[in-house]
């Protein structure tokens, strides 16, 4: 009998005192025998290399109380919060999670549930408000809360302002079988600096970690051990990539990014040789339409030669497994539920498996260059020899 399994969609960037606040809250909420989590790869949401590789970052996860890390391959993972959610929940429901928990601001389900619906029920309606917003100027995020607004006011579209609200949102938006949780966030938000005694936001503990201070107090002994020992990538080497390439293609191409299209290829080749870092280029593309975000995706979508017109399937690739993931995986196994392949070796197991070769190539890629950046050996951290950490 199938144990019953609590799925999370993370990024462990890095893991941290709030993640395992959340992962005790959602297996206290719901009884789950079993923590999946659906992790982003070497590159994040928001279109920026990960402070440690996507294997020590699973290790972080299964030393820390996760019995399963699948990584949302990189096509999905650096994208929209649409495309993101889409294939961590689809990662989740395909290896059986009974619960889907979240992280929000909110910490109310039911609420979150009603925007959900709103935006469903009115998606032809918000998307042509969109469409005419985004053409005067506006950005997609500040458009999409003013098209929500003007169908419930002002009080109910502000949980649109909040980061977390927003993808747990989307998450709703894209289960089909599991019930989603909601754990309200504990400690500072997301993009702050401050701290408390024990929680501190990925955000500020990144930045402890490259000003060499003390993060001791807000991370879990063995993953800070591990993130400790990590080797993160050089961001001047980093920068000389993206450079090569932004020189190297042509803008039509780079326009085909999902983060492309209304002329950012060409103000990307025109600015690349005014700036000294990815700061300056960013900050020099941002303004009201153009959010850091979608620049941010948009570089790296371009370095990775992420295509919106190559189609992949979905894929659920394994990074992490403790003892009792592993004996959760060959009940699903078993069971045959699951419609998505599941891969542990790649060397074997891509020759299996029609319709996922571009999001796999682009995920071989994804490690190269992070490796490169990262000053690791490009044989030895390959995709094609690293194997899941096992417990």
């Amino acid at each position: 009998m199938k144990k019953k399994s609590v799925g999370i969609i993370a990024e462990y960037n890095p893991f941290h005192n709030g993640h395992l606040y959340q992962i005790e809250e959602s297996v206290k909420a719901t009884g789950a025998e079993v923590v999946i989590a659906a992790m982003s790869g070497n590159f994040v949401q928001r279109g920026v290399p990960a402070i440690a590789d996507k294997w020590q970052r699973a290790e972080a996860a299964v030393r820390s109380g996760v019995d399963i890390v699948i990584e949302i391959p990189t096509v999905f993972a650096c994208n929209s919060a649409h495309n993101f959610a889409e294939a961590g929940v689809e990662i989740l429901e395909n290896l059986g999670a009974d619960f889907i928990s979240f992280g929000s601001e909110s910490g109310n389900i039911e609420e979150l549930k009603g925007i959900a619906r709103v935006i469903e029920e009115n998606s032809e309606y918000i998307e042509n408000f969109i469409s005419k917003k985004t053409k005067d100027g506006w950005s997609y995020p500040r458009a999409r809360r003013a098209a929500v607004e003007s169908i419930t006011g002002a009080s109910a579209a502000s949980l649109l302002d909040s980061p977390n609200n927003i993808l747990a949102i989307e998450y709703i938006g894209k289960i089909s079988n599991a019930l989603p949780v909601t754990i309200m966030r504990t400690g500072p938000g997301y993009n702050e600096f401050e701290t408390t005694e024990k929680f501190a936001s990925a955000t500020a503990i990144r930045s402890l970690i490259n000003e060499n201070e003390d993060i001791s107090h807000f991370m879990p002994e063995e993953a800070k051990n591990i993130f400790l020992k990590s080797e993160p990538v050089d961001k001047d080497v980093y920068f000389r990539l993206i450079c090569h390439k932004v020189l190297s293609a042509d803008s039509t191409d780079m326009e085909k990014a999902p983060a492309g299209g209304e002329g950012l290829a060409n103000k990307l080749k025109a600015s690349i040789r005014m700036c000294s870092n990815l700061e300056e280029l960013s900050e020099s593309l941002k303004s009201k339409r153009y959010t850091r975000t979608r620049i941010d995706r948009f570089i790296c979508q371009t370095l990775l030669g992420i295509d919106r017109e190559k189609k992949t399937d979905n894929y659920i690739r394994v990074l992490g497994l403790s003892s009792n993931g592993r004996e959760y995986i060959r009940e699903v196994k078993k069971s045959e539920t699951c419609r998505l392949p599941i891969i542990t070796n790649i060397n074997k197991d891509i020759k299996n498996f029609k319709g996922i070769g571009y999001g796999i190539s682009v995920d071989i890629l994804a490690a190269d260059i992070y490796n490169i950046a990262a000053g690791k050996d490009l044989y030895r951290f390959s995709e094609y020899l690293r194997r899941p950490f096992c417990e």
